[in-house]
């Protein structure tokens, strides 16, 4: 397929961007009408009109109630009426009620008069300067009506706030000041009923010069009436603190309910050419039911993150990140340059993934190298039988070092010494190389902070082997790896062997594995 093939409306991203549609950039101070002599005048309407209307969309949302500011304007209207003195004559009202206007008309002036600075002092001298220098006016009125969006929408707040808060206690103020008004005049009335003491109660209330009384002020008297020192501090404390964790956990409930619908509204919101939000489980590989991947996210935006998923886990499938395969000192300075090797790796679990399962209070992973394979002996039956089978074998803290006569040395750990030695002799079956003596044997016997052995016996089990070809490149100076003053090539494949049957693919990859460039037949 060459580039003429291409269709333009088969392209990915012709397609996301159809899914999206247009995208406008629209600056904040965009003039519809920049042509005639009526520039500046055009551009100052649009940028007041824009600006005005950011405003009252701003100031629409300070009016907009949660739990949290009606618990607040509740708590403070309570708080307000507990400290109420209901003996306050009808002056002291009409006193109370002119302050609160007088200070809404210093908080008014106050919103306004910011406004007017910021509209003088830098609206008028950004839009001057706009008339000679268009991009430097831009930028100044965009930075000084960032700022002023800032101050009056705190204004704002303020005024709502106070507003809202002394509308209400003013609103108790003449109410509480009527009622008074109509008991009073049916005073006469009350006095047939109730006697003549409480005629002259009902017309003494409110009286210039009358004593204060609130709920709160009768409450303390009560308190401080208490003769036993203990019992009254308790009951001072008791009522204090039962009032402060009412209201504080008031607060932790209105704000748990209100970022709670926040959060689902914004969960079942549908976003723009992204959809509402999916979930999605992945499972790579269908003969693995342990492994499974959880995604989430809208559902366009989850995708491409399915196919990267998805291409990442084939790519590192079979591949051994950080697996480090080391070997003595002596075994280096005596030992020839490998050729076909094996690195064997055991795991604790049966089947991938390779982490700790339930009930289990960790996982264990070993490793072993075989050396010098046998290519005509590469086969999967084998070296899975060799490696204990399908049931695995015993791992543990004896260890069984093997010198062989290639010049290098194989290791194997086992719950048993002769466990050890049984499965080091059947791995080397394989092998080309042979034990020159009996092996040696070692005890791990580090304890951990509790005083047992480190390596206890646990059954492992083969999981996958990697095969490691190198092989000289004669006459081929510069390219491959350079050991001992000449050049090798190093081929390595990865094979499962946890599956139960063989992989389909493997004699292909052997064969390819073993393959020289150049040669149509494998190594021997």
């Amino acid at each position: 397929m060459g580039l003429a093939d291409i269709v333009e409306s088969a392209l990915e991203s012709k397609t996301v961007r159809n899914a999206i549609g247009s995208r406008v950039f629209k600056n904040s101070f965009e003039d519809k009408q920049t042509t005639g002599e009526n520039n500046i005048i055009s551009w100052l309407w649009n940028a007041g009109s824009r600006l005005v209307g950011f405003l009252i969309a701003e100031a629409g949302k300070l009016i907009n109630f949660t739990l949290t500011g009606l618990w607040s304007l509740f708590t403070s209207t309570l708080q307000y009426i507990w400290n109420f003195d209901w003996n306050i004559s009808d002056k002291s009202i009409d006193q109370q009620i002119q302050a609160r206007w007088n200070a809404l008309g210093g908080l008014l002036g106050g919103t306004l008069g910011n406004a007017i600075g910021y509209l003088g002092c830098g609206i008028l001298p950004g839009a001057t300067i706009f008339a000679f220098n268009e991009p430097l006016g831009a930028y100044i009125l965009a930075n000084v009506a960032e700022e002023m969006g800032e101050e009056i929408l705190g204004n704002l707040a303020n005024l709502t706030r106070y507003t809202f808060q002394s509308g209400v206690q003013s609103l108790i103020l003449w109410g509480f000041k009527n009622v008074r008004k109509f008991i009073k005049s049916n005073s006469g009335l009350i006095g047939r009923l109730f006697g003549d003491n409480s005629e002259k109660l009902i017309k003494a209330w409110g009286a210039e010069g009358s004593k204060p009384w609130s709920f709160a002020i009768a409450v303390d008297k009560a308190v401080e009436s208490i003769p036993n020192e203990f019992i009254k501090n308790f009951v001072e404390e008791f009522l204090e603190e039962a009032w402060e964790g009412c209201v504080e956990a008031g607060y932790v409930v209105a704000n748990s309910i209100d970022s709670y619908m926040a959060a689902e509204k914004l969960k079942n919101q549908k976003l723009p050419a992204l959809g509402l939000t999916k979930y999605v489980e992945i499972k790579p590989d269908r003969s693995i039911d342990d492994q499974r991947i959880i995604l989430a996210g809208p559902q366009e935006a989850l995708k491409p993150v399915i196919v990267q998923t998805l291409t990442n886990y084939q790519m590192m499938e079979s591949k051994d990140i950080g697996t480090f395969v080391g070997a003595p000192i002596d075994e280096i300075l005596r030992a020839k340059p490998r050729t076909i090797s094996l690195q064997i790796q055991f795991f604790s679990v049966q089947t991938p993934p390779w982490t700790k399962r339930a009930g289990q209070s960790r996982l264990v992973s070993a490793t072993c190298s075989v050396p010098d394979i046998n290519p005509a002996k590469l086969d999967w039956e084998k070296i899975k039988l060799a490696c204990g089978g399908a049931n695995g074998y015993l791992y543990g803290r004896y260890r069984v070092t093997g010198l062989l006569d290639n010049g290098r040395q194989m290791a194997i750990y086992a719950a048993t010494a002769d466990e050890a030695e049984d499965r080091m002799r059947a791995l080397l079956t394989i092998s080309k190389a042979e034990l020159l003596k009996k092996p040696i044997i070692t005890e791990d016997r580090t304890e951990d902070n509790t005083g047992s052995y480190l390596k206890q016996p646990i059954k492992i089990y083969p999981a996958y082997f990697t095969i490691l070809n190198q092989y000289q490149i004669p006459g081929a100076p510069g390219s491959g790896i350079p050991i001992n003053g000449k050049r090798y090539i190093r081929k390595t494949d990865r094979i499962d062997l946890w599956t139960e049957t063989k992989p389909f693919d493997f004699d292909a990859r052997i064969i390819e594995l073993l393959k020289k460039p150049g040669a149509d037949t494998a190594t021997t």
